[in-house]
């Protein structure tokens, strides 16, 4: 990035009046590097045509200002600084170098956008600024590169999230199973002894019928059941028989 802030020339400042002779004594102490005396001198200066009105001067002073505050590395009063001097401006170049100032100020301050439009506005007025040309596309590829990696982060952090809820969700259903099965076995543990105690004996007594071969099943003894009884009806048929034909006593005389 071409950061060139142009100062006002020193012919502009020549001749009589306090604004002209503060904004001398700005650009000594400038180009001596010495930028809060600058900004001292260029402050009494600005003061001193307040009352002129917009002109070269005014506006001269103010984008000093700005140079001055811009190499102390407050870009935010340079950023303000730059924009007053271009709205005190009378001729396009005047405009134009105010602009471009702004946007350096303002791309420093990682405030891209802003930057942008104040690259524009100098291309507007001077569509052969090679500076503001480079400085645009520079900004404006920035721009992409810095909206490029929002949006990665912003994709990371989606993902982290919803992985997050995902394995909350899973915790909260082991969670929840775990008491289904706490709640059961308390239950279990809730029922009548003495039930459980007949359930257990009634178990045990089929496994021992089950076991035990001389245990007669219940449709075992129902058909000896059966069996006797068709005995006993035969049985009394005989008798019957013996009643109608009895047999012949032998007598022992």
């Amino acid at each position: 990035m071409k950061q060139v802030l142009i100062i006002v020339m020193a012919a502009l400042l020549f001749g009589p009046g306090d604004g002209k002779k503060k904004g001398r004594q700005g650009n000594v102490l400038y180009g001596q590097e010495q930028y809060e005396d600058a900004i001292n001198a260029y402050r009494e200066g600005i003061d001193a045509v307040q009352d002129d009105g917009p002109g070269a001067v005014h506006s001269g002073l103010i984008n000093n200002l700005g140079a001055a505050l811009y190499r102390t590395g407050d870009m935010e009063q340079a950023g303000i600084a730059f924009s007053s001097a271009g709205s005190m401006a009378l001729a396009p170049e005047d405009l134009v170098r105010a602009s471009y100032n702004a946007g350096n100020a303002a791309f420093q301050a990682e405030q891209l956008e802003q930057a942008l439009e104040h690259y524009r506005r100098a291309l507007l007025n001077d569509p052969s600024n090679a500076d503001a040309k480079f400085n645009y596309e520079f900004a404006k590829r920035r721009l992409k590169e810095q909206q490029q990696q929002d949006q990665e982060q912003q994709d990371q952090q989606d993902e982290n999230q919803e992985n997050q809820e995902n394995q909350d969700q899973q915790d909260q259903d082991g969670e929840q199973d775990q008491e289904n099965q706490q709640d059961q076995e308390q239950q279990q543990n809730s029922e009548d002894p003495g039930q459980q105690q007949d359930q257990q004996q009634n178990q045990q007594q089929k496994q021992e019928q089950r076991e035990d071969p001389t245990q007669l099943s219940e449709e075992e003894a129902q058909r000896i059941l059966q069996a006797l009884e068709n005995e006993e009806e035969q049985l009394l048929r005989q008798v019957q028989k013996m009643k109608t034909r009895p047999r012949r006593v032998e007598k022992d005389w």
